[in-house]
């Protein structure tokens, strides 16, 4: 489940609480102990993202980092990280994006 699908849904806990919020309000309703939470920044200092994390954390759930530079606070805090050491947001997200289209292709279901 991707956080980032419901334009209205995040925009309105931005509004009613705040933007670095918009994460963990989302996993409140969704997570539960023992599920995997991706959070995904390119500078791996995203306070949304981080909160989002570390809410995950605290449930109970895997956590897994995908950032760039030099992984920021997202790195250490997580379980697994895969960083793309490099000092540049645009090759850093193109090799999130070749991350992405790797683990699609691995967790394909009924193919």
């Amino acid at each position: 489940m991707a956080l980032t699908d419901c334009l209205p849904w995040i925009l309105s806990i931005a509004n009613d609480v705040d933007y670095e919020s918009i994460f963990v309000e989302q996993l409140k309703n969704f997570a539960t102990p023992g599920d995997v939470v991706v959070g995904i920044s390119g500078s791996g200092n995203s306070p949304n993202v981080l909160r989002g994390v570390e809410y995950g954390k605290q449930l109970g759930c895997t956590t897994v980092g995908i950032c760039g530079y030099d992984g920021g606070k997202l790195k250490p805090m997580v379980d697994c990280c895969f960083h793309a050491e490099i000092d540049d947001m645009q090759i850093a997200e193109d090799v999130h994006m070749i991350l992405a289209h790797i683990l699609m292709k691995v967790l394909e279901v009924g193919e």
